[in-house]
């Protein structure tokens, strides 16, 4: 690949995620701040935050468990997050990099341990005073589906964050932020995106409306 090439999909890159993360902040305001106060009342009536994420998305929840529970960028008592165990992630565990590159039968099972690994958790972590975060790459893999079911089970209100197409499993007591339908790269630099604003947010909401003010 030529020099020139390889600067114009360097720059493609960038282009792409610009574009994305326009679109994802004109559609997606409303839902974070939806996020971030759902997030806020179960900090305030003393429940958890319990982070889920698997595959393509499972480092984010250690990930945010552990800016909750430290710091974003501002300083504050640590909130009450954690993250549920789920696997290694793609990169380590299959580096062809999506699901859909496993035999089929090899990604139901790998379906079906996700789904038992976390809703097992739920079952045993979650109470009606918590909050799940759920991180997925999509709303129509079937451990997401269980996941998301198995907390409304115990009335554990979700914060569901997806790519794609929307889902008909939420409840009224749920919030669904869905980033538009994309490559998996583009749609990972939104989550993570995203995940930081609501972050951000959380802390000068709990810390006082004009911290945020002065958070450049």
């Amino acid at each position: 690949m030529s020099d020139s090439l390889l600067h114009t999909a360097i720059e493609r890159h960038f282009a792409q995620a610009v574009e994305a993360t326009a679109q994802s902040g004109t559609e997606q305001v409303e839902t974070l701040e939806m996020a971030v106060h759902l997030l806020a009342d179960t900090v305030a009536r003393g429940g958890k935050i319990l982070i889920g994420g698997a595959g393509e998305t499972a480092f984010l929840a250690p990930y945010l468990a552990s800016r909750l529970g430290g710091q974003l960028e501002r300083e504050r008592p640590p909130l009450p997050a954690l993250a549920l165990q789920s696997d290694l992630g793609w990169p380590v565990t299959y580096p062809s990099g999506t699901a859909q590159a496993l035999p089929h039968a090899m990604q139901e099972q790998w379906q079906q341990s996700l789904a038992h690994t976390l809703v097992q958790q739920i079952q045993q972590l979650a109470h009606p005073d918590d909050v799940l975060w759920l991180i997925s790459a999509d709303a129509q893999q079937s451990y997401t589906q269980q996941v998301v079911t198995a907390a409304q089970s115990r009335e554990v209100p979700v914060v569901w964050m997806y790519a794609g197409r929307p889902s008909d499993l939420a409840s009224e007591h749920d919030v669904e932020i869905v980033l538009p339908e994309q490559r998996s790269v583009r749609a990972l630099e939104q989550m993570l995106l995203a995940a930081h604003a609501v972050c951000d947010a959380l802390d000068g909401y709990l810390l006082g409306l004009e911290s945020l003010e002065t958070a450049e």
